[in-house]
């Protein structure tokens, strides 16, 4: 982990060259997904912002989570403070596969993110709500007030991203 932390701690938040070598580096450990999740909580913002871009991307390219790796990251949602990092989160959350609690639990983090001042938190926020409400009926209340709440975001951007959902359950 120390290598993946040195490379992750040299992270400016702008230059993803950084974490595209760290990736290719250090990518084939086995420990690299787990040296991830554990950082993704870092109280180093680019640490944090890093490690959560690189878990959103290796999700995004068809891995996965194990159910210890996602309970670790949901036990450590409060910890990431980076706005950039809870983005990604965010953003991941339609691949993760959580517990109806872990699912729970996600959801109260996500709650005061519907209304953060960030409009991409907003939108990815609830965006991530739908998903998890799409495997836990318990959640579908929430998911539903958060969507219909959108409607009226003064944020293009959230607008558009409630009507897009809303289009995806239609398909359904």
């Amino acid at each position: 982990m120390n290598a993946l932390y040195e490379a992750l701690k040299d992270f400016d938040g702008k230059a993803m060259t950084i974490l595209s070598e760290a990736r290719a580096a250090l990518g084939g450990r086995r420990s690299f997904v787990s040296d991830l999740v554990r950082l993704a909580a870092h109280e180093e913002a680019n640490v944090s912002v890093g490690a959560t871009w690189l878990i959103k991307d290796h999700l995004e390219n068809g891995g996965r989570l194990t159910p210890a790796r996602t309970k670790t990251l949901v036990g450590r949602l409060d910890a990431i403070s980076s706005w950039q990092a809870e983005l990604h989160v965010c953003q991941s959350v339609q691949y993760l596969e959580p517990s109806p609690e872990q699912a729970r639990a996600c959801a109260d983090w996500l709650t005061p993110l519907l209304r953060s001042e960030r409009p991409f938190l907003r939108a990815w926020s609830m965006d991530a709500l739908q998903h998890l409400a799409q495997r836990n009926n318990d959640l579908a209340a929430r998911a539903e007030a958060a969507l219909n709440e959108a409607d009226d975001d003064p944020a293009a951007s959230v607008r558009a991203r409630a009507r897009n959902l809303r289009k995806q359950s239609a398909r359904r």
